[in-house]
């Protein structure tokens, strides 16, 4: 019966924006029509000034304010998955530090391919190395929800690749936050909600504040205080007699609190100084694995469940000034410094070697990142031309610090063992960048754009790549776009040097296990090589077809090929007598290393249509329909790579989704409904692939103005709590019988549906 509901909402949309799209209709300006619901200029993907994204030559994809505060999301990873189908995030349990930063990817690429943006400048990565095996297993990026969502001013996706244009990461496209500037009302809003199930209560409180400055200048102060209890989806502990439910699965508990503070001043000479600071600070706790009784051991013989705290600082601090030349040359100087630092500690646990004596609360070391980087941007227009060229000088750091000698002694912590002595690192690189970057308009209907960049890198050398991109307007209504890039990822410093080894006890001897970097004495024994940077060759090409000023449709086909894809091995023994004799100097039993491992491509297409139509009674109903398909496979192999690595890489997350997002007005009301269907995929279990059927969900939020300063909301996310399925193999920790009865994969989550209420004051 539910099938019917979403079959006959989707199929009434259809209907209104199909018979709309026959009207005969006016000139009005876009924006007007959509009633500021979408802000149409873009900067992203093109050295331009900001356009129109529909006349973009890369396809673009603008979110804006007012549409994020529409659709009830807390979250910036969960805003992009309400709008982008492209875009996928995952929230993890038993994963040890995933368990508090969320991956995502776009286009079925990893999270490191994908390069964010804060006004125009590079943001720095989180310090966390993902060791677990997932979407975004052997990577750190961006932590994308140290951004209070209230803060935003709009978001622009480029879906293309762009190294050439704005350096490493931007493999598989773009994501480029635009922070609040001038004329934002002051806003204070509370948030509050609980799953279904009567858990995950979460309370939100967002303040923004804006204060005007002499010739435009502004001063915005956002604050956002987050409180989320955990949610419990973990199945029994078959171990247990009776069996119980110990393990947590779902949500951690977690606190938040982010600042941001954003600045233009402007000049007598008509320079402007700016500047924006981002603060995030979290405190997250989740379980591992429940250890049962044992009457032998001396603390805790009942059992224990060991808890990961995650204390996360991020802030990062950008500074510059902007302005123009007599000769109308604009110019922009700045600075951005971004600092991470993921500190674990563990409670509630012990180390069986130390017995008796063994501590219950453990500091098990941290983590470390710091980027600062510094550029000069020059633009200026030549006739037909628009030029710009810049340079960029990055600095990179990252450490581990070990935790408590008592973290990792012996077998170490149970839950996950401290970094110890030997894993600890302080590397640091340099990057020097210039880039030339060129459009020529033939005239008002052909535009070709060509952009060349060079990067040299102290640890691994220099690269060079190069964008060509251009738009055609065949007929005023219809824009033909291609481009066609080479591009490039650099090695994280993460993947370069990152170590995490623990004991355990392999016939009755401690032996070592872990991650080591792939310089070590052992994996090179194994077949290790110094990490070189990906390289890839992207082609899209696409079209904008305008109905009217109301109604587009974008269709776009997209290719992506990457060679020396760097990958976590899978965890080698040794297979030769050369091989076991440098184990047995480390007593080392296996190990995994970083490594350029596979070439893969990724193709797809993505088909968007965008309607407004207002009824006769003055009402309005915004629509956008969007269609995903992409596909990943692996065209080559530098190393053996196991086959469930392989299904992961290829069948791991959806490879088709569908978005139905609509929004009516209609007197004081403000009615938001999206419609998402996740395709089908696989998840790698033991030695057993299974397939994870196609599900549903609906997201629903209801505005209403109570007045000109005061409105409320009540909504909902997944509101029919709909559910993935459960794996097939019965097994006592992963398996539908199991402690983890599902996928960490799982596009929705395990946590099921989720109801809120929403009051907002605007002054």
């Amino acid at each position: 019966m539910k099938l019917l509901k979403y079959i006959s909402i989707i199929s009434t949309t259809l209907l209104v924006t199909s018979l709309h799209a026959t009207d005969d209709l006016d000139d009005k300006s876009l924006a007007s029509i959509l009633n500021e619901t979408i802000e149409l200029k873009s900067e992203i993907g093109s050295r331009e000034q900001a356009k129109n994204f529909l006349d973009s030559k890369s396809p673009v994809d603008v979110i804006s304010a007012k549409q994020i505060e529409e659709s009830g999301q807390t979250k910036l990873t969960n805003v992009l998955k309400y709008f982008v189908p492209g875009f996928n995030t995952i929230e993890t349990s038993v994963s040890d530090g995933t368990d508090h930063i969320n991956g995502f990817t776009l286009r079925g690429m990893s999270s490191d391919q994908i390069l964010v943006l804060v006004n125009g400048k590079r943001l720095h990565t989180s310090a966390l190395m993902n060791e677990i095996p997932n979407i975004s297993g052997g990577t750190t990026h961006v932590d994308l929800n140290t951004i209070p969502v209230v803060a935003i001013e709009k978001i622009e996706i480029l879906r293309d690749g762009a190294a050439a244009q704005y350096g490493t990461d931007a493999i598989s496209g773009v994501i480029s936050i635009i922070l609040k500037g001038k004329s934002d009302k002051n806003t204070i809003s509370l948030h509050a909600g609980q799953r279904k199930e009567g858990d995950g209560e979460q309370v939100q409180l967002d303040s923004f504040l804006s204060v005007p400055l002499d010739y435009d200048g502004f001063a915005n102060l956002t604050l956002s205080a987050n409180l989320q209890n955990r949610t419990q989806r973990a199945g029994e502990d078959r171990r247990l007699d009776p069996p119980s439910v110990q393990t947590w699965m779902g949500l951690p508990d977690s606190k938040n609190i982010s600042g941001v503070l954003n600045t233009e001043i402007a000049q007598y000479n008509d320079s402007v100084i700016y500047s924006n600071a981002i603060v995030s600070y979290r405190d997250s706790e989740s379980s591992t694995f429940y250890r049962v009784p044992d009457e032998n051991r001396a603390i805790y013989p009942n059992g224990f469940l060991p808890i990961m705290n995650a204390k996360i600082l991020d802030y990062s601090f950008t500074l510059g000034v902007k302005g123009r030349f007599s000769d109308d040359t604009q110019w922009d100087i700045s600075n951005v410094y971004g600092y991470n630092n993921f500190d674990y500690s563990l409670n509630d646990t012990m180390n069986y070697t130390l017995g008796a004596v063994s501590p219950t609360s453990f500091d098990n070391g941290n983590l470390t990142f710091i980027q600062n980087t510094t550029n000069l941007d020059l633009k200026k227009n030549i006739g037909q031309f628009n030029l710009a060229a810049g340079l960029e000088y990055r600095y990179e750091n990252y450490k581990i610090e070990a935790g408590d000698e008592t973290s990792y002694a012996g077998t170490g912590t149970q839950g996950f063992s401290g970094f110890s002595s030997e894993d600890e690192t302080d590397s640091s690189r340099e990057n020097y960048a210039a880039y030339i970057d060129t459009v020529y308009n033939v005239n008002k209907d052909l535009s070709i754009e060509g952009a060349l960049r060079f990067e040299d890198y102290s640890d691994f050398g220099s690269t060079q790549n190069i964008k060509i991109s251009s738009g055609y307007k065949i007929i005023e209504k219809l824009l033909l776009r291609t481009t066609a890039s080479t591009g490039f990822r650099a090695p994280s410093l993460a993947q370069s040097n990152f170590s995490h080894t623990s004991h355990f006890v392999t016939n009755d001897q401690l032996s070592l296990k872990g991650i080591f970097t792939p310089d070590h004495a052992v994996s090179q024994i194994l077949g290790a090589q110094e990490l070189e940077s990906e390289s890839s060759v992207h082609f899209t090409t696409g079209a904008v077809y305008q109905f009217s000023n109301k109604t587009s449709l974008m269709i776009d086909y997209f290719y992506t090929k990457v060679d020396d894809r760097i990958l976590l091995s899978d965890k080698k023994s040794a297979s030769t007598p050369e091989e076991q004799a440098i184990f047995d100097e480390y007593g080392v039993s296996n190990a995994s290393y970083f490594t350029n491992a596979i070439n893969t491509k990724t193709q797809g297409i993505d088909i968007k249509f965008n309607s407004e139509y207002t009824f006769d009674n003055g009402s309005k109903l915004n629509s956008t329909i969007w269609y995903y398909y992409g596909e990943t496979e692996i065209i080559g192999f530098n190393e053996d790579v196991s086959l469930n690595k392989i299904n992961d890489i290829e069948n791991g997350q959806p490879k088709s989704n569908f978005r139905i997002l609509n929004n009516y007005k209609v007197d004081k009301y403000n009615i938001t409904l999206n419609i998402s269907r996740f395709g089908s995929f696989s998840s790698s279990l033991g030695s057993g692939v299974y397939d994870i059927d196609p599900v549903i969900t609906t997201d629903l939020d209801i505005n209403y103005e109570v007045n000109n300063n005061l409105d409320i909301s009540i909504g909902g996310t997944n509101i029919f709590d709909e559910t993935l399925d459960k794996w097939g193999r019965s097994n006592i920790f992963l398996g539908y019988d199991g402690i983890l009865t599902t996928t960490n994969n799982s596009p929705i989550g395990v946590s099921g549906a989720y109801y809120y209420i929403k009051a907002s004051i605007k002054f």
